[in-house]
């Protein structure tokens, strides 16, 4: 029953182990200054944890984890990394498989995430509703205490082998700055065999119901005609979204940055890195793009080689201006010359800007191998901050 999905899912299921070794810096420190001198201090917030994002106010992250029985939960934490408190675990009125990939809307009064069915094809395999991969998933809001559950999806979900039904999953929700739209990524068709199959941008108006979120006029806004991968980064402006993808036909790993016009429909790649991979992208509050890549990495993918995901890798986090001018490297984790070096392969992931520009609350997958494979990567939650922040001075 494992074939019948595409393979790349089951080595990503390797790549998101979280395990119990604590990250350091600095000869034994749990904080450190950076190389760049951009980078005034980077801290620990969470030796398991991934995907944080900041509430409006930047006094809270939202970030999943996984737990010892195999699934992701949802919680919250203080911007220091402290009082963390579950918002999904042990919750009626929800899914109790995986939860995650969790954000504020703008209003900071709720929270959507992705919550695996309890009920799909191949539901014995605990990796399938992994958040980042979100298989089986449909989106959920709640409020800041998860107390309340509401649907806002309603994705088909296969069953049996045979049933008909592709393999759909949701990842990464996104809200406009206003809070009126939220745009999500889908995979909606098998696609291709051996790729990552076929995925698109959705759209929706998030409203209330008597006082109940919800969507209205749900909508795909764009598919990529080259490629099969896109998924949404953030909003530039009311009408520019950073994308990242394969829209120039390109491998996955080898994704760029885009900036996708939702009046003219017009698609800039502002990397154009074919043999880099660049995703995992955040817009500050003035207009820069912080995003991860391993153009400077010592380990190059090969896209032939069987192994696949489990080929060693490096990535650090870059910024560059919203045009795609002036790209400088942020982060210098596997420098072993620099402060913030860990001794260890680390891969920069998912990151989030904080709303005054100031902190950067990242995602570092450390690689705890040595060889040319590797088996697990250790997700870790620290926030940097930046001096002078990525803000807009006033005159």
């Amino acid at each position: 029953m494992i074939r019948a999905l595409p393979i790349l899912f089951i080595l990503m299921l390797i790549s998101v182990s979280c395990l119990a070794a604590d990250l350091q810096f600095c000869a034994g420190q749990t904080s450190c200054a950076g190389k760049n001198p951009r980078i005034k201090h980077i801290q620990i917030l969470q030796q398991n944890g991934v995907r944080a994002r900041w509430s409006p106010d930047g006094s809270l992250l939202v970030f999943d984890r996984k737990n010892s029985n195999g699934y992701f939960q949802v919680y919250r934490m203080t911007a220091a990394g402290q009082d963390v408190r579950g918002l999904t675990e042990n919750r009626d009125g929800l899914p109790q498989r995986s939860n995650g990939n969790a954000i504020f809307h703008p209003s900071g009064k709720w929270v959507v995430f992705v919550s695996e069915e309890n009920h799909h094809f191949m539901d014995n395999a605990r990796w399938t509703g992994d958040p980042g991969i979100g298989l089986f998933s449909n989106l959920w809001a709640t409020d800041l205490e998860g107390s309340q559950f509401w649907p806002l999806t309603h994705i088909p979900v296969k069953q049996t082998m045979g049933d008909g039904i592709p393999t759909y999953a949701t990842v990464n929700p996104l809200f406009s700055d206003d809070g009126h739209w939220l745009v999500w990524t889908e995979r909606f068709a098998n696609g291709r065999k051996g790729s990552w199959r076929l995925w698109r941008l959705k759209i929706a108006e998030f409203v209330l119901d008597n006082g109940h979120p919800t969507l209205k006029n749900e909508k795909v806004l764009f598919a990529s005609k080259k490629g099969n991968f896109v998924t949404a980064m953030g909003f530039l402006s009311p009408t520019e979204l950073v994308l990242a993808g394969n829209l120039d036909g390109q491998h996955e790993y080898g994704m760029d940055q885009y900036v996708y016009n939702l009046t003219t429909h017009q698609v800039k790649n502002l990397t154009q890195t074919p043999e880099y991979w660049e995703e995992g992208s955040s817009v500050t509050p003035d207009h820069k793009i912080i995003y991860m890549s391993n153009i400077d990495s010592i380990y190059h993918f090969d896209t032939s080689n069987p192994s696949g995901i489990k080929q060693a890798m490096t990535r650090e986090y870059y910024v560059m201006d919203a045009d795609g001018g002036h790209k400088e490297r942020l982060t210098y984790f596997n420098d072993v010359s620099a402060s913030e070096s860990v001794g260890k392969r680390v891969q920069a992931v998912a990151c989030d800007v904080s709303p005054d520009g100031r902190y950067l609350a990242a995602t570092l997958g450390v690689d705890e191998e040595t060889g040319s494979e590797r088996v697990a990567l250790q997700l870790k939650i620290v926030r940097i901050e930046f001096d002078p922040p990525f803000t807009v001075m006033k005159p």
